[in-house]
């Protein structure tokens, strides 16, 4: 059974003549009775009782036509969805992202952009840790990731750089630190901390170079959550040391840079070797030209959420 002879019959039906049915199908007669003796073969019931040159739908023709006309109608509103989608008329978008990277200046101002040019196609935020990204994207529960670079390349993942987020101290705006404009890891080490659990890459870097530099932390609290982190930074007596962009625009804290810089390099990742939906590229299309806007400007790093552009 093909749409096209479900098209035939709709319209044979709704005019009870072979002749006019075949001008509104654009087709000869002779076509339109050969596919309508087709699907009734196929059924295996007639459709039509054929009077000389009348016609008339069966009791199961009748039955039929409601059916042939639901699927017609649904075929009618997939073929549109998917001309909106392409039109970016609707859709979503799944973005994944690293837990410890928080949103970054950049994603944030693209989110904003993307939705002005395309107010109809919903964006998705889904935090998971940055080991676990890379198989929601093949499982296609994400469109992309924005993650900590990869330490190890896999083939089926493509990775474009975008920027590198600055560890800072964070404290409450009212702590007995929070004048100071840099701060350096064995100052911090004798502070009550709460920092991310270990098994996040956040912490993981941090704690290569606390080693690096001759200090180990050791935290009081650990968490795997950043915002439950914040919470507890604002309530005053705890430090944390967390990147820039997990602090942007956060109330009633204070950032504090470290005197040696721990840069986290953070990347785009997406599934290659596979089609795209255009929802997804012109999304990647704004990443990636913003970034490279703020490198010819020569404006290499911003002040308000510590992001460093990559080359």
């Amino acid at each position: 059974m093909e749409i096209r002879q479900l098209r035939y019959f709709v319209n044979a039906a709704k005019t009870l003549n072979f002749t006019e049915a075949a001008r509104l199908s654009n087709i000869t007669q002779s076509t339109l009775s050969q596919q309508i003796k087709q699907l009734e073969t196929e059924l295996q019931v007639l459709l039509f009782h054929r009077l000389g040159k009348h016609i008339q739908l069966t009791a199961e023709g009748k039955l039929f036509l409601k059916d042939a006309q639901k699927i017609l109608e649904d075929e009618r509103q997939s073929l549109q969805r998917l001309a909106d989608l392409n039109q970016l008329q609707g859709g979503t978008i799944n973005i994944g992202i690293a837990l410890g990277l928080g949103l970054s200046g950049l994603l944030t101002e693209v989110l904003t952009e993307y939705n002005k040019q395309y107010p109809h196609v919903k964006m998705c935020i889904l935090q998971a840790a940055a080991s676990h990204l890379p198989y929601m994207l093949r499982q296609h529960d994400i469109d992309i990731a924005m993650t900590f670079a990869q330490s190890e390349k896999q083939e089926d993942i493509k990775e474009q750089p975008l920027f590198a987020t600055r560890l800072c101290a964070v404290v409450n705006e009212h702590h007995v630190l929070s004048d100071k404009t840099e701060i350096s890891l064995p100052q911090l080490a004798h502070q009550s901390l709460v920092l991310p659990s270990d098994k996040l890459i956040v912490r993981q870097r941090l704690d290569a170079a606390a080693r690096e530099q001759g200090v180990t932390l050791q935290p009081a609290v650990e968490i795997d959550d950043l915002s439950h982190i914040i919470y507890m930074v604002r309530g005053g007596r705890w430090i944390s040391i967390l990147p820039d962009v997990a602090t942007l625009a956060v109330r009633g804290t204070a950032r504090i840079s470290l005197q040696k810089d721990i840069l986290l390099p953070a990347s785009i990742l997406s599934l290659s070797g596979i089609y795209q939906r255009k929802a997804v590229t012109e999304f990647l299309r704004l990443l990636y030209e913003s970034s490279q806007l703020m490198l010819q400007s020569k404006d290499t790093s911003c002040e308000v959420c510590g992001e460093h552009f990559l080359v």
